[in-house]
């Protein structure tokens, strides 16, 4: 439960994160808005070196669990869980992730696997898919 900021692309062409301790969730501003057809898509860090952030549970999630989103309109839209993968940060699915769909769905996407202390980098990145429901 945290506020949502607006981000966008940086140079190399990946998406934007909120500040790794600000706490915050990002969507990604160029796509659809949660609950718009096609795939939504949330960025949050799982911790920093200060401990868990935003998304440190976010791997628990279950097929089937719901994620509430409050829209700047006011309305709430809600997503049930259809399935959460696991991508190498090498070899990640983009098309799978970020690719048209005719739904209002939703990607959250946050870093697991394994942190190395070298690159200060995770191997993995968790990514939840889910899809509005009415």
């Amino acid at each position: 439960d945290t506020d949502i900021q607006r981000v966008g692309l940086l140079d190399n062409g990946s998406i934007q994160t909120p500040g790794v301790l600000s706490g915050l969730v990002g969507w990604y501003q160029y796509g659809p808005t949660p609950g718009e057809k096609g795939p939504a898509v949330l960025v949050g860090h799982v911790d920093s070196y200060k401990g868990p952030s935003v998304f440190w549970n976010l791997s628990k999630l279950k097929a089937n669990d719901i994620l509430s989103i409050s829209r700047e309109d006011g309305t709430t839209v809600q997503f049930s869980v259809t399935q959460i993968v696991q991508y190498d940060q090498d070899n990640f699915n983009t098309e799978e992730v970020y690719g048209n769909i005719d739904f209002a769905g939703l990607r959250v996407i946050t870093c697991g696997g394994t942190f190395n202390h070298i690159t200060g980098h995770y191997s993995k990145n968790t990514v939840v898919f889910a899809t509005m429901i009415l």
